[in-house]
């Protein structure tokens, strides 16, 4: 029994909707045309409509850009950098032009046609966007401790890039090659892995991010060191370091005792101008004798609060 013309139909826009066009590659800044052609004559009820989906969402959530019906509507601002091949797109070419391409145009188009006259020349169009990126200047780093015999990686990674950025290390052009045994190089993750680190491994090392649209440098220096050298050298800071305290605090306490000194001799000038010299001090204790009167006076007087003193007796001689 022959399909129904309603199965007909189903068959035909199932078989349109899984079509997939080639992907479409276009570098960033430059403009890029998404193909949609059909065959079929524009009738009344001819409509258009441009769909994209960001990558990872599914084609049902596709956001719509522009839709035809007779007059062009454009949605949100994709009219500043998107325009039609063939406007009105009523002559089979249906074809979206973007201009200025940008990463975030990188995605799944979708440009469905229906005319209610012609069914099979109804149906959607599929087409993926990739946006070339060239690499951006990549970061390097390291990890582990750089003394003799360890192993240690250096790392190189570019935050953009499409297609993603391969990864090459390199040394200066002087410097001796790696030997296979001493190195282990991961062109995709951008690491570098050293074994058994010597004096020779010494150096600088350059990593290169490329991609078909250019490439972009870092580069890390490796300065092998040996246990006991770097025991000394932090034994000989440390000791730097509380050299330069005690001379500190040294030269703290003079000059802390050059301030007080001045002090301490106004002090004493002060009091030496304000007592007598002491060869004109009066005595605390006066001498006994300086209680006899004197003889001038004729004797007689004494100190207040004293027993007065007898004259002496005269004596008579006979001859």
């Amino acid at each position: 029994m022959p399909p129904s013309q309603k199965e007909q139909i189903a068959w035909i826009l199932v078989f349109l909707f899984i079509q997939v066009k080639n992907p479409i590659f276009a570098r960033v800044g430059e403009s890029a045309d998404l193909p949609c052609t059909y065959s079929t004559s524009a009738t009344q009820g001819f409509t258009l409509e441009w769909r994209y989906a960001a990558p990872g969402t599914p084609a049902i959530q596709a956001e719509k850009l522009l839709y035809f019906d007779g007059r062009l509507y454009w949605v949100g601002s994709s009219e500043s950098r998107m325009s039609l091949a063939q406007d009105p797109p009523v002559k089979g070419t249906a074809t979206l032009r973007i201009s200025n391409l940008l990463p975030s145009d990188t995605g799944l188009y979708i440009c469905d046609i229906t005319n209610p006259n012609d069914w099979s020349g109804s149906g959607q169009g599929l087409i993926n966007l990739t946006v070339l990126i060239p690499p951006s200047v990549p970061v390097c780093g390291l990890n582990g401790q750089f003394y003799a015999g360890n192993d240690v990686t250096l790392t190189c990674q570019s935050s953009h890039g499409v297609p993603a950025p391969i990864y090459s290390w390199s040394r200066e052009k002087n410097a001796a090659p790696l030997s296979p045994g001493n190195m282990m190089e991961d062109q995709r993750s951008g690491s570098l892995l050293l074994r058994n680190l010597s004096a020779p491994l010494s150096g600088i090392y350059t990593c290169r991010a490329s991609n078909d649209l250019g490439y972009a440098l870092c580069a890390v220096t490796v300065r092998v060191t040996y246990r006991g050298v770097a025991a000394i050298t932090g034994v000989a800071v440390m000791g730097a370091f509380i050299a330069i305290l005690l001379l500190a605090a040294v030269l703290a306490y003079f000059l802390w005792y050059r301030r007080r000194k001045p002090k301490r001799a106004e002090g004493r000038n002060e009091l030496s101008e304000e007592e007598a010299p002491p060869s004109f001090r009066p005595s605390r204790h006066a001498p006994e004798d300086s209680l006899l009167p004197s003889p001038v006076d004729g004797g007689g007087t004494s100190r207040p609060g004293q027993p007065g003193l007898r004259p002496a007796q005269q004596q008579s001689f006979v001859v």
